[in-house]
């Protein structure tokens, strides 16, 4: 009976383990860039209304993610409410408790050959995914120079998706990537910001060995809402402007209340579009 229930335990581990590691288009990465990423929540107190957590460039030969470590281990963690918890804590005080949990848990795949961008998505109580072609940004380049992690880097500027975008790359790293979406420069992107710094990316550190395998990493099954970059910017800019007590009474039929509360002017996307 005994080796029953143990035999019984280790089928229940791998049946979790393979869930939490199920992986489309996987390819070994070749190198992985951590960057801190800092977010402005409410544009009218830049200085102190903003969001922060590190984010993470996994680069392959023919694809790369970025996203947030946390929400990957979190995600795969399943229904492991301890190990949630503690991590949560972790940030928490890793980050003054200025975490991007419930404000943005995007997820960007490139695929390079089929020149596709995949985006995930996590808001309005559902999970969201939608394809696009790649549109890289057109960059000027500039004559200012710094120096990032010892990488001597040059300055280029991009009008790119209604933003004017900054970005610092190095010809060492001959990696034609970056943070979010942001890319086709001839190096490795180690720092970006947009002109009012409501979206920032800063390199902390680079890894070249023992890096996890480069894929698109779903944990919530085969349940994503596939949609149009259009309608997910309108989905997800009505879930930012609408009072949180107002949605759920909508949802569970309850009497909403008289007076509404007054909404900060969020801004959790890194694309303006016509609904901004």
């Amino acid at each position: 009976m005994k080796v029953k229930y143990i035999l019984f335990f280790i089928c229940s581990v791998i049946t979790h383990i393979l869930y939490a590691q199920k992986v489309e288009i996987i390819e070994p990465a070749v190198l992985e860039c951590e960057y801190y990423k800092r977010v402005v929540t409410d544009t009218l107190d830049r200085k102190n209304d903003y969001k922060a957590e590190p984010a993470k460039l996994r680069i392959g030969k023919n694809s790369s993610m970025f996203y947030s470590p946390r929400e990957l281990r979190w995600d795969s963690l399943g229904t492991d409410k301890r190990n949630q918890a503690m991590m949560f804590i972790e940030y928490s005080r890793k980050t003054g408790g200025k975490s991007l949990r419930g404000v943005f848990n995007e997820y960007v795949y490139k695929n390079f050959p089929e020149n596709k961008v995949t985006v995930f998505n996590h808001f309005a109580l559902m999970d969201w995914t939608y394809e696009e072609e790649w549109e890289k940004p057109q960059w000027e380049l500039k004559d200012s120079t710094k120096v990032i992690l010892e990488y001597p880097c040059q300055l280029a500027i991009s009008h790119y998706r209604g933003r004017v975008w900054y970005a610092w790359f190095t010809f060492d790293i001959p990696i034609s990537e970056g943070p979010w979406k942001l890319c086709g420069l001839p190096g490795l992107i180690l720092e970006a910001y947009d002109k009012n710094k409501d979206y920032s990316f800063i390199a902390t550190d680079l890894v070249n060995k023992g890096i996890h395998p480069v894929g698109i990493y779903d944990f919530r099954g085969d349940d994503w809402a596939k949609t149009t970059r259009k309608k997910y910017l309108e989905t997800r800019y009505k879930e930012l402007h609408t009072d949180p007590t107002e949605r759920m009474s909508t949802m569970y039929g309850l009497k909403r209340s008289e007076g509404k509360k007054e909404l900060k002017h969020r801004n959790y996307d890194f694309e303006e579009t016509d609904y901004h």
